[in-house]
C-alpha cells in the first residue's frame, strides 16, 4: 500500500468516526523528511523533521501544570533508519482511536485501538506476511470478548472467551 493510499484510508477512518487531524505529508522512509500535521485548534506541532530522538505531535497550549505539555492530536514516531514505527492520536494526554504499528522495514506489525490511554476494542498483530497472527477484543483495558491465535498460513491455532481479563472458554 503507497503512502499516499494509506494516509487516504485514515483520513476515510476520521471522518467516519471522531474529527480526527492526520499528517499532510511524510514518507516513511526518507529521514530528512518534514512532517506538517494537521493539530486540531488550541495545539502546537512538535518536531518537524523524522527522527527516532522525537516523534512528531501536537500539544496543547495551555496544559493543566506549567512546562507540562500535554499531548493532543496527531502523532507519529520513527525508527533509527527514518521508517515509520507508531501512528495515532492523543486526547487529553492519552492514547485514543486507532494506533498503528511498523517494524524498522517497513512492515505492518499491528493495529490496536485504544480510549483514554486504554486497550479497547480491537488489537491485531500481524505476521511479516501480512497475515493476522493475534486478534484480541479488549474493553477498558482488559480482554473482553473472542482472542484467535492464527498460524503464519492463516490457519486458526487457539481461539478463548473471555470476559474482564479471564479466560472462560478455550477451543
Amino acid at each position: 500500500m503507497s503512502l499516499k493510499t494509506a494516509f487516504r484510508s485514515l483520513a476515510v477512518f476520521a471522518m467516519t468516526t471522531a474529527p480526527v487531524a492526520w499528517a499532510e505529508s511524510a514518507s516513511s522512509t526518507n529521514s530528512a523528511q518534514e512532517v506538517r500535521l494537521a493539530c486540531p485548534a488550541g495545539t502546537v506541532q512538535k518536531g518537524r523533521k523524522v527522527s527516532k530522538v522525537d516523534g512528531i505531535f501536537c500539544v496543547k497550549v495551555a496544559s493543566r501544570k506549567e512546562g507540562e505539555a500535554q499531548l493532543h492530536g496527531p502523532y507519529m514516531d520513527f525508527h533509527s533508519n527514518g521508517q515509520k514505527q507508531s501512528e495515532g492520536q492523543y486526547s487529553d494526554g492519552a492514547r485514543s482511536g486507532l494506533w498503528t504499528f511498523w517494524d524498522a522495514n517497513g512492515v505492518k506489525t499491528g493495529e490496536t485501538e485504544f480510549q483514554g490511554g486504554n486497550y479497547h476494542g480491537k488489537r491485531v498483530e500481524y505476521f511479516p506476511n501480512g497475515k493476522q497472527r493475534l486478534v484480541e477484543q479488549f474493553a477498558n483495558g482488559k480482554r473482553n470478548g473472542l482472542v484467535q491465535e492464527f498460524s503464519e498460513d492463516g490457519k486458526l491455532v487457539r481461539q478463548a472467551q473471555y470476559r474482564d481479563d479471564q479466560q472462560v472458554a478455550a477451543k
